[in-house]
Parts: structure tokens; sequence; C-alpha cells
């Protein structure tokens, strides 16, 4: 068994801080349930109180067994919300109906470990914390930059002396080795990984470690990314596009509707304006940003079961969960009055399209087989897409 571990470096300090929490994860979300705490619940009866509370689903008994609140959706055990898609077992008070009577050994797996992600490889575990809870977000907005133990993603000299015959690995972490480089913006990293990532992939190896990491090579990359021609409101128009399109289905199902309306009523009578104010001003967040790109990577690019195509899917689907980030952003900052964009505002809209875009590998190569010529994308959509 590996005794070898990776994480965050804020990873132990993590705690939920319950009811003050200011995006709750038991609210609009599927909460799935997993087979043991399914069966644990056929024995435990549900708080005597929701009827009075009206927080009772319709359908069940005052006194039935804690099981009878599961639902089947798309295939998954999940909590049945109430029509305030709210969890029944959420109290006025943000906390959870079930820990305050039985303990946090009543959760279901979900529950008991959100935001915590564990990924066990044959040499090591790796220990994540994921971008929908708004606690983590703020661990990155509080850092500069993001350290993990047992992995120095801004040193090359590890990367180029890697086992070679982990592809999968050294992929992941030159990704982040990219993401993290504070000497260029944002978008100028994702395309430069992007570029290199598919370059490995049409190679199927990592045989060009020296020059994926020489410094005089990726400046030359990144000049020729920073100098393609391109027009900035045709990139804005298909990230509203884009945004409309994902976010529909939660739109129609009533989810996060106090979020949503809003924007879509700004994506639907969309002009683009003040498109240049709007970039000094969220170039204020470029730092925050940055560390949201690393964390998902580190978290979300390399899963086990994972092969390099795979990878490349994860990679085109977290380019556009930050571009819907950055247009709902957009979105919320052109429809205010005063132009303004808060940290608290940035944070929610991290937080929901995170939550928008959790999908798991196969419902994401479906997304991508559907609404583009290929699932795989050429580096000219990636370029458009981000502006």
């Amino acid at each position: 068994m590996s005794t070898i571990e990776i994480k965050p470096d804020y990873y132990d300090d993590f705690h939920c801080i319950g009811g003050e929490c200011s995006f709750t994860c038991c609210q609009e979300w599927k909460i799935s349930v997993d087979r043991d705490t399914k069966k644990r619940w056929r024995s435990i009866t549900a708080p005597e109180d929701l009827k009075q509370n009206e927080r009772l689903p319709e359908g069940l008994s005052e006194h039935c067994s804690l099981n009878h609140f599961i639902k089947k959706v798309d295939d998954t055990d999940v909590i049945g919300l109430l029509p305030n898609m709210k969890c029944p077992f959420l109290e006025g008070d943000h906390l959870c109906r079930l820990v305050k009577d039985h303990g946090e050994e009543v959760l279901s797996v979900t529950c008991h470990e959100f935001p915590r992600e564990t990924h066990s490889f044959s040499d090591r575990t790796e220990r994540a914390l994921v971008s929908c809870c708004p606690e983590i977000v703020d661990c990155w907005n509080e850092r500069k930059e993001l350290g993990f133990t047992g992995l120095d993603i801004r040193d090359p000299e590890a990367l180029r002396n890697a086992p070679e015959n982990d592809t999968l690995k050294l992929t992941r972490d030159l990704m982040m080795f990219h993401l993290s480089d504070k000497s260029s913006d944002n978008r100028t990293n994702l395309l430069t990984a992007f570029f290199i990532l598919m370059d490995i992939y049409s190679k199927g190896s990592v045989d060009a470690i020296e020059d994926y990491t020489d410094p005089a090579s990726i400046r030359k990359l990144k000049d020729s990314i920073v100098n393609l021609e391109r027009d900035a409101e045709d990139s804005l128009t298909e990230r509203n596009e884009l945004f409309l399109d994902m976010t529909e289905n939660y739109a129609r199902e009533g989810r996060y509707t106090s979020f949503l309306k809003p924007l879509r009523d700004a994506a639907e009578n969309f002009n683009a304006n003040d498109l240049k104010e709007f970039q000094t001003v969220i170039s204020s967040y470029e730092t925050l940003l940055r560390n949201y790109l690393v964390s998902e990577t580190f978290s979300n690019l390399l899963i086990p079961g994972m092969d390099l195509r795979d990878m490349v899917l994860q990679f085109e689907w977290m380019m556009m969960e930050y571009a819907s980030i950055i247009h709902s952003l957009y979105l919320q900052w052109i429809s205010s009055s005063e132009h303004e964009l808060t940290y608290e505002t940035v944070r929610n809209m991290i937080v929901l399209i995170s939550r928008l875009t959790g999908y798991d590998a196969s419902d994401i190569e479906e997304y991508l087989t559907n609404s583009f010529e290929s699932a795989i994308w050429d580096f000219g959509y990636a370029d458009y897409l981000l502006g």
C-alpha cells in the first residue's frame, strides 16, 4: 500500500463552517446517497417535526424511514429536494437536522466528505479540495500561489527527472506547471498548456519534456499565442452562446434561479459593451483565477482510469468552465449600474459554475460530442473561445 500522499498545503486546515456558509451545498444540488447509507437509513425514522415545518416531501408520512427520502435521478440515488430546491433536512440555521439528531456518522459519503476528494493510485494517494465550496475559494484568495505537499509544481527539474513511464501524471504536473506561471496571464497560460497537451496527445507520450519546460522555447510559444489576431467581440458572443446552452437545463428545472435568471436575462439581451474596461476590472482577480485553474487541474485532470484522450476532454471542459466563469462575471458587471465586481460576486460565480459543470467523464464526452464538430478541439477553437 502506498504511503506517498500529495495534497494542497491547506488541506488539513479546511473545516466546514456550517450555518455560516454563504453558499450552502444542501440546496439546489443533487446530493447523492451511497449504498451503505441507503441501507442504514432503513432503520432510522425521519425527524418528527418535518410536516409542521413544511419540510415533509409530498407523499411521505411523518414516521417513515429516511430511505424513503431517496429518489432515483439519472440512475443515481439522491436526496429528494423540496419544491424550493432545499434538502428537507436543512434547518433554518443552515445546519443539518440529521447531524443534530444522530451525529455526522448518519451522513452519506458525499455529505460527509464534501468538498474533499481522494484519488488512489498504485504508487500514491492524492487528496483534493474542489471548487464547489466557497470556503475553498476563500483559501485560494488568501494565497499568492498554491502549494502542495509532495509536489513542487514550479520546479522544471522535477518534471525533467520524473519517471518516464507515468505519462499521465507527468502530463498533469506539466499542465499545473504552465498554469501556475505568474509571468503571463491566465488565457495565455491555458492556451500554452492546451497546445502542449495536444502535442503530447498526438505523440502518445511526453518525449519532448526539455522543450516543454525550456524557458526560451516556452517564451517563443507564448509570444506566438499573444500575437494571434483575434476578434474579442466575436469571442464574447461565442461565450455568451455557450453560457446560455450550459445553463439551459438548470433554468428549466428551476435550480439556482436567484443567480441564473438575471444572468440569463442579460445574456438573452446581450450586447458587447465596455469590454476593455471589464478586462481591466477582471484582471484584479487574476491571481485568484490562476489558483482556481491550478487546483482544478490537480483535482480533475487526472482521475484513476483516465487515459490521454480523457485528459484532453477534461482540459477542454475546464476551459469551458473558465470561459463561463469569466462570462458570468461580465454579465453581472455589465448589468450593475455602478459597474462593480466584488470579491463575493467572483466567489459566488466560481462556486456556481463549478456546481453547474460538475459532470462525470461520460457526460462530458457526450456534451462535447453533441455540441462541437469533434469532441477533440483544434487549437483554433480554444483560442476563439478564450478570446
